[in-house]
């Protein structure tokens, strides 16, 4: 009787384990799935006119037409500098996007960047200056981009930069040229000389762009801040379309207004150390 009791629980545990493993191998499997669909979405759009838009406003870094924003009701001041791609900021383009903000926020103050600087500025106390350059250039062009480009960067000497850039790397490229991108990304991280670098990996799950620009963070010995999981799939929420419809569905596989907030705290994890 007990042998009899013995090989039924054995053979439940076994049914049981069995079971448990299908569904963590399908969930993967799915999570894996879903992350490949929005890279589809944003990088193989048979939009081809989307993207001429994209390439032809971005032959050089963009910027607003502010050069430094106070937020100036502290008497400590802190200097900022954000280099990123449309996430980071966008500019207008007719029959496409109407205001300068980061893409697909609902308006300037919801996109990371102002979530970002409105938390430091009330958590920390401090006044803050700051800029925000789009260097979509730098991602599709690493081999020739002009770094003399960014001499504000240089003038401005920020205490802290992010770096909000490899989504439109092309993977193609990278693959080929993986030594001479690592490279100059980190002179472009040497060539902006900031006191504090903070590279993000990208917000779209990529597995070859996470390792490079891992190795960019680990020779350039910056700060490293993971947004892949915001853009993984996981929590659809963070896609811009979750919010309100967009005609082209790159736009809305941005980040909205709750993947920007998402973006924003991640960042301020790795701030909140460096502002004493």
């Amino acid at each position: 009787m007990k042998r009899k009791l013995f090989i039924l629980s054995v053979s439940l545990n076994i049914v049981l384990s069995g079971i448990l493993c299908f569904g963590a191998y399908y969930k993967r499997d799915s999570i894996g799935s879903y992350a490949n669909r929005i890279y589809n979405v944003v990088f193989n759009n048979n939009d081809e006119s989307f993207e001429k838009t994209l390439l032809e406003f971005y032959q050089r870094p963009y910027q607003t037409n502010i050069k430094y924003k106070n937020i100036d009701q502290y008497e400590k001041k802190i200097k900022l500098a954000i280099l990123g791609n449309s996430i980071s900021l966008h500019g207008i383009i007719e029959g496409l996007w109407e205001y300068e903000s980061g893409m697909a926020a609902s308006d300037l103050e919801h996109d990371y960047v102002h979530v970002l600087l409105n938390k430091i500025s009330e958590e920390k106390q401090r006044g803050i200056e700051y800029i925000v350059i789009n260097i979509f250039a730098f991602e599709r062009d690493f081999e020739n981009f002009d770094q003399n480009q960014l001499e504000i960067i240089r003038e401005f000497e920020p205490e802290i930069i992010i770096f909000q850039i490899g989504e439109n790397v092309v993977t193609k490229t990278l693959n080929e040229k993986r030594e001479t991108f690592i490279e100059n990304y980190i002179e472009l991280i040497k060539y902006c000389n900031g006191k504090n670098a903070i590279i993000c990996l990208p917000f779209w799950l990529d597995r070859e762009r996470l390792n490079a620009i891992t190795e960019v963070a680990l020779k350039s010995g910056s700060y490293l801040v993971d947004l892949s999981h915001l853009g993984s799939g996981i929590e659809p929420l963070n896609f811009a379309r979750s919010e309100r419809k967009f005609d082209h569905a790159g736009v809305g596989a941005h980040p909205g207004d709750y993947g920007m907030e998402n973006i924003a705290k991640v960042l301020y994890i790795t701030i909140n150390k460096i502002i004493e």
